[in-house]
């Protein structure tokens, strides 16, 4: 006998299994503190390329002004500016990737969490169905 209940749960699996495999199942197979840490670790270096290429086109866009004062360019100011502001931007995105990471972890936990209770469910309806199924065979359980 086919069961609706457990042909409605075995189809949410699978939508599950397609839509959010990707991303929940690959997230939970880390620990939270690793997860977060290789996202950190992505920010760092995009940040760092991202400060050097705008650096490159300010100055490519401003070099008319660059080689006319570079004779009254005062080196050290300028590189503790630019020292300053790239920590404080790489300060500011791994702020951001911190807590966008912590957030999807947990979503992702949480998504993992809902599946794994419904393959017991649908594991429980399994066991229910067999046993149903040796009680109501003719003649006996005869094994």
């Amino acid at each position: 006998m086919i069961s609706k209940e457990r042909i409605a749960l075995m189809t949410d699996l699978s939508l599950f299994e397609k839509r959010e495999e990707k991303r929940y199942l690959r997230i939970s197979k880390y620990y939270r503190s690793d997860y977060i840490g290789i996202s950190l670790l992505k920010n760092f270096f995009t940040v760092t390329i991202a400060y050097v290429l705008i650096l490159l086109l300010i100055s490519i866009c401003e070099m008319d002004h660059v080689m006319y004062k570079l004779s009254e360019i005062k080196f050290r100011p300028l590189t503790l500016r630019m020292v300053v502001g790239y920590i404080l931007l790489l300060a500011a995105y791994s702020v951001i990737t911190y807590i966008i990471s912590s957030v999807r972890y947990k979503e992702a936990k949480k998504g993992v969490e809902t599946y794994e209770e419904d393959l017991k469910k649908l594991e429980r309806l399994y066991k229910k169905e067999s046993g149903q199924a040796r009680h109501k065979r003719p003649g006996g359980n005869r094994s």
